[in-house]
Formats: structure tokens, C-alpha cells, sequence
């Protein structure tokens, strides 16, 4: 049965935390386990030096939602303890925190500039938080890599192993402030084998193909706003929406909604494991980057708004962000959401899946309607484009 949250909870939560610290503490085993993984159907496909428990018993899984506050890095870090505190008291084994849960999300040059060092204060929080509740602690950040800044999914285990994701697939004006990822990551981790994914690389099946079949749960970190439901307020009360600039918008928008929410439990479904999703709640408020061209890309086929250009400096973008966590199971079905602008998603799932998988999508996009003008905008800002250096 979900584990959600609400009275009742925390005793039981206490008393399985001290049952798993009882069982990490016994001897682990090392074996190739593709047989035996496999006949469970948890997806282990390669050799792993696991806790046994971890093999046989369901994983607790949490998703934390709330608002972190643009470049308010103490309180925003100080919400997160608070949710992921209540997760951990509740018998979570692994907690998941929105994109940029410490710095927050917004278009501004300050975005590169908050990447923290290796050293930097959000890491140095995870590993505190991690080992303090003993549970595996993850959420995607931006962190200065060389001369690079890339959007890292961290994910913490309580005795310091750290493991490092970034983000494959930047979304359109991200490329301005972070670096692509290049390559997938399976974490071998005390409560399993972990996939990491970050917001818009849900849009892409390749991003997500080497996981299928391959590990016990998928973990993903966003923060998306509702571009095709934004609006940009100009000086003197003038507004449009996009979606009026953008009239290949106005029919997908129903599917467009559905992007972060059933499409990420259809995601597991087709990779063959159980998801925690945490995605950002609250007001997406921004300036519009380089903001003469976005608009006009945005207008070529409305001249009517092509004057407004010269204002476009001026105008805020604003939007809401789709604050729809929520955990799956390996079948795709919800089995727990948040409903509140704050809170978290708890489950105990299965690890992995079994049976035959479905059949894996074609072309490139998994995500369903996705418009014609935001692939060909997808596409050009790939490689070899990258704004992201330092």
C-alpha cells in the first residue's frame, strides 16, 4: 500500500529507519547477479556489491515539492531540511528534491554565477543531511566543473559516496547559463540501482534508453515552467501570451500539461521501474533572454506584435511551474502525488519490473505533442552551441 503522508505515519516510519539500520549493517554480498535479478524482475543487469535486503524488500521512496526562492540560498535550504527531515522520519530510504532546490529557477546571469565548487555549501548540506537521517539524498544544482557550469544531478548516500548526473538536454534558453551532460548514469547505491534524470531529458527517449530494464527505481529533478501557458507583461499593462504568438501551442496545451505528470509515469512504465518525481511548485517570474531575438523568433508569423520588440527588455516573463511530484510504480500508476504547493509524494514500491516491456517509442521525442517549433528551436540549440562556460 502507498505510504503517504499525514497522521499515523511516523511511528511506522521510526520503527522501519531502525529496522534498515539494522539490516545495512550485515554483511553485503557480491555475486553477478543478472540471473537472479532478472528472475525477481528487479533489472539488475550487471555486477553489483549490494546490502541483500536491498534486493528483496520494497523501497520507500519520497519526492519533495516546494518553492525555492530565487537566490535565496539559506532559506531555500532550510525548506528542503525541513521536507526531507519529515521524508526521513517517515521510513523514506531515498528522498529526491526539485531542480535547483538551493538556488532556484530563474533566466539571470546570477544563475552561472551561484555554481558551486566541489566544496560549496549545498554539498556540503547533502552530505550533512545524508548521513545525519541515513537516507540516500538527491537533487539537481548547478556546480562548476573546470571552466564549465553544468546542472548536476547529486545524489548522497549516508557514508559520503557521492554520484554525479548532469543534465543531457538543456531546455532552449538553459544553454545560456550551463553545459551539457554527455552521457547516463546508473548509481550503485545502498538502497539499489538508481537512474538519474533532470527535467527536459524526460522529452528524450535517448536520454533515458540505457536505463531501460536496468535498475530498480528512476529518479528525476525539475523544475519546468508552463511555457505554453505563460504570459509576457510588457510596460503601460500590455500583454500576450505566448501561446497567442505561438498559435501551434493553443491545441496541444491539454497534452503539454501532462508532460511532468502521467507522460513521467508512462516513462517508467516503458523503462520497466518504479519513479519519484519532485518538481518545483510556486510562480515562475523572469526576464525573457536576449530579449529582441527571443521575441521576434517568437512573432515571425504574427507581425502585428513585430513593434513590440523594442520593448521586450522591459517585459517579465511569468508562468507557473507544473508542481506535479508524485511517485509511480513500475506500472506506471500513481502511488502517491502531493496536492499541496508544498509537501512530499511517499510510496513503498517494488523495485524494477517484471514481465515483458513495452515496446520503446518511436523517433526522437518520448513526450507526445511536442510542437514543431520547439523541436526545431531543441535542435538548434544543441551541439555544437554551448553558452555555458564560465
Amino acid at each position: 500500500m502507498p505510504v503517504r503522508v499525514g497522521a499515523g505515519c511516523t511511528r511506522d516510519g521510526m520503527e522501519l529507519r531502525q529496522a534498515r539500520s539494522r539490516l545495512q549493517a550485515a554483511p553485503t554480498l557480491s555475486w553477478p547477479v543478472a540471473d537472479f535479478g532478472k528472475a525477481l524482475g528487479l533489472g539488475l543487469t550487471t555486477f553489483a556489491r549490494l546490502p541483500f535486503w536491498t534486493i528483496l524488500a520494497p523501497m520507500r521512496l519520497a519526492a519533495v515539492q516546494f518553492f525555492a526562492t530565487p537566490f535565496a540560498l539559506e532559506r531555500n535550504l532550510h525548506t528542503a531540511e525541513r521536507l526531507v527531515r519529515d521524508a526521513a522520519e517517515q521510513g523514506a530510504a531515498v528522498v529526491v528534491l526539485p531542480e535547483m532546490y538551493n538556488t532556484g529557477y530563474a533566466y539571470s546571469s546570477r544563475l552561472a554565477a551561484s555554481a558551486e565548487g566541489p566544496e560549496g555549501p549545498t554539498l556540503r548540506w547533502m552530505k550533512r543531511l545524508s548521513a545525519d537521517l541515513g537516507v540516500v539524498l538527491g537533487g539537481a544544482l548547478l556546480l562548476a566543473q573546470g571552466r564549465r557550469v553544468r546542472n548536476v544531478f547529486v545524489l548522497m548516500e549516508p557514508d559520503g559516496a557521492m554520484h554525479q548526473y548532469a543534465k543531457r538536454h538543456p531546455f532552449v534558453w538553459e544553454r545560456l547559463y550551463f553545459s551539457p551532460g554527455r552521457r547516463p548514469l546508473i548509481a550503485a547505491t545502498s538502497a539499489g540501482r538508481i537512474g538519474l534524470l533532470t527535467c527536459w531529458d524526460i522529452a528524450h527517449w535517448g536520454a533515458a534508453a540505457s536505463y531501460r530494464g536496468n535498475v530498480d527505481a528512476l529518479l528525476v529533478s525539475s523544475a519546468p515552467p508552463r511555457f505554453h501557458r505563460a504570459v509576457l507583461n510588457f510596460p503601460l499593462g500590455r500583454k500576450v501570451y505566448l501561446a497567442e504568438l505561438m498559435p501551434a501551442l493553443l491545441p496541444d496545451r491539454a497534452a503539454m500539461d501532462e508532460w511532468y505528470a502521467g507522460e513521467v509515469g508512462r516513462l517508467g512504465l516503458w523503462l520497466g521501474a518504479p519513479v519519484a518525481h519532485a518538481v518545483m511548485s510556486g510562480r515562475f517570474v523572469t526576464k525573457l533572454p536576449w530579449p529582441r531575438l527571443s521575441f521576434l523568433a517568437a512573432t515571425l508569423g504574427r507581425p502585428k506584435y513585430w513593434g513590440w520588440a523594442a520593448q521586450a527588455h522591459l517585459a517579465s516573463l511569468r508562468a507557473t511551474f507544473y508542481a506535479s511530484t508524485a511517485v509511480y510504480d513500475a506500472r506506471g500508476r500513481a502511488a502517491a502525488r502531493v496536492e499541496a504547493e508544498e509537501g512530499m509524494a511517499m510510496a513503498d514500491v517494488s523495485p524494477g519490473a517484471a514481465g515483458e516491456l513495452p515496446p520503446m517509442p518511436p523517433g526522437r521525442y518520448f513526450l507526445a505533442n511536442v510542437p514543431r517549433l520547439l523541436r526545431w528551436v531543441d535542435r538548434l540549440t544543441g551541439a555544437p552551441f554551448d553558452f555555458g562556460s564560465r
